[in-house]
This record gives structure tokens, C-alpha cells and sequence, in this order.
């Protein structure tokens, strides 16, 4: 998407743990903060897809790498150089990653950082829903932009409500900015000044493994580009870019579902611009 990104977590000092590493090289993601270790293998998920394109997952994790990060391994300074600090659920099922994730996004907010969380609920990862969703309402109560999915959003507010009134429930947690991706439908947005749904584009979806993950990418760039580097700002970005943001996220999304695979589907920012182009004309 053209932006500056980096890399907080921990691999297994295995083959998996160094085709991760380079995976994230060949994408030029900063990987100064990973940690390698022995105590414990590269925690795998083997998706399975159906006939149109949606997936299943099946992991295998415990004991793993990834939720031995502690704490005292996070790099602070690290997170000094960054504007957004982007993070997820997965990481707060057990210790000590829990804690080394709460400690990085607290540490993130004192210093000023906007805090971006992707609520990614994986239900058979959890102890109990219960467990989840205690988890999930203090991860919301650190963020200022959240993302998250029609499915999630009930069952974050356990009711079948309006999106509206649902994500006036998200908003009231203390997030400035709700972002709910609705698949081939596009997204919905609301901030307590205003809310939007905006429409997504037709594509012949082969497999939508990363699409969410495209689409928060794109979200958070955009932000950065407009100028976004304070928490306060949310309240200032108007519905026409707010709009505009969402359209090339919704496309970043989609694209991703015209190919196999999660990192090697993702799109160019040029691939998206060249999508937007196309939509800009069919609306003339």
C-alpha cells in the first residue's frame, strides 16, 4: 500500500519460524522486533477453503512460539518510531503473550500512538466465549480505530440489533472509529459524527483468506497519508474522505479474494488506484 511497516511477535527458531522471517523480508516488513526462540515450535493454521472461497481453520498452537513473548522482550524504543500500533485478539489468549501485548499497546497509548485493533475472533482458539469476550471488551477499550465483522460485531454486543445501535455500543467503549466489513457488501463506518456504509466491488472470489487483513492495511495507510498521527484527529476527518478511504479499502479487500494464499494474494497500491480509476468512471 506504500506505507512503513514493522513486525512485533515471536517464531520458533524453525523452518517455519525462518520462511515466516523471510516472507516478511520479501514484503519489506521491518523485522527488528522479532524474536526467535528454541522453547517452543512455529504455531501452524491450515486453512481450508470452500466452494466460494470462504475458509476454515485448523490450528495446531499449543505449546507455540508466538505466546511465549514476554513482556520484557517488547522494544519499546521501537514502537517510539512508529504513528499507529495495529494489533489483535489471537495474542490475548494466554500468557505471557497477553501480557507482552497489553504492555506494547499501553505503553503505545501513553506515548501518544493511535492504537488500531482487528478484533479477528477465532472461537476455537479460546478457552471459553465467555473468556473471549471479556478480552475483546478490554482490548476495545484501547483502541481508537477498531475493525471488525458483521459476525464479530453480534457477538461482541450479544444482540440482533441495527449495525447502528451496535456500533454505538463499540463507540461507547471508548474507540473513535468502528470500521464493519460486510464480505461482498463492502463496509460500514461510523465515528459520533457520522455513519456510512459504502458499497463493495463485484469479483469472482477464489479464496478470501487476508481480505480483512488488506483491508485494514489500506484503512491505516490512508489515515497516515491524510496526515493522521494523533489520536484527536479521528474526530476531524470528514465523511467525503472517510468515503474515499473505504472505496480503496473495499477494492484492497476484494482483490485480495482473486487469488489463492494470504501475503502472496495481497495487492499493490497501484493495483487498487488502477480499480479505483475503473469505479470512478463506471460512476460517471
Amino acid at each position: 500500500m506504500g506505507g512503513s511497516s514493522g513486525f512485533i511477535g515471536k517464531f520458533g527458531e524453525d523452518e517455519f519460524g525462518r520462511f515466516l522471517l523471510r516472507t516478511l523480508e520479501e514484503n519489506h516488513v521491518d523485522t527488528r522486533a522479532v524474536v526467535l526462540t528454541r522453547e517452543a515450535k512455529t504455531g501452524l493454521a491450515f486453512v481450508t477453503l470452500k466452494d466460494n472461497g470462504e475458509r476454515e481453520f485448523i490450528f495446531y498452537r499449543q505449546p507455540c512460539a508466538d505466546i511465549l513473548l514476554t513482556p520484557e522482550e517488547i522494544a519499546i524504543q521501537y514502537i517510539e518510531q512508529a504513528k499507529v500500533l495495529h494489533f489483535g485478539t489471537v495474542s490475548l489468549i494466554v500468557e505471557p503473550g497477553r501480557s507482552a501485548t497489553y504492555h506494547a499497546v499501553q505503553w503505545a497509548r501513553s506515548a501518544g500512538k493511535i492504537i488500531s485493533l482487528d478484533v479477528n475472533l477465532r472461537e476455537a482458539l479460546w478457552p471459553s466465549l465467555a473468556a473471549a469476550r471479556q478480552e475483546i471488551y478490554t482490548a476495545l477499550s484501547l483502541a481508537h480505530i477498531v475493525k471488525v465483522s458483521e459476525e464479530e460485531l453480534a457477538f461482541i454486543t450479544g444482540n440482533n440489533e441495527s449495525i447502528e445501535e451496535e456500533t454505538n455500543q463499540i463507540l461507547a467503549l471508548g474507540p473513535g472509529l468502528v470500521f464493519v466489513t460486510l464480505g461482498a457488501g463492502g463496509c460500514y463506518v461510523k465515528t459520533k459524527h457520522f455513519a456510512t456504509a459504502v458499497e463493495g466491488i463485484a469479483v469472482q472470489a477464489v479464496d478470501t483468506t487476508g481480505a480483512g487483513d488488506a483491508f485494514t492495511a489500506a484503512v491505516l495507510t490512508r489515515l497516515v497519508e491524510i496526515g493522521l498521527h494523533d489520536p484527536r484527529q479521528i474526530h476531524d476527518i470528514s465523511l467525503s474522505t472517510m468515503q474515499e478511504i473505504c472505496t480503496f479499502a473495499n477494492i484492497a479487500g476484494a482483490l485480495t479474494c482473486t487469488k489463492n494464499g494470504a501475503i502472496p494474494a495481497l495487492p499493490t497500491k497501484a493495483d487498487v488506484e488502477e480499480r479505483m480509476g475503473q469505479v470512478r468512471m463506471n460512476a460517471k
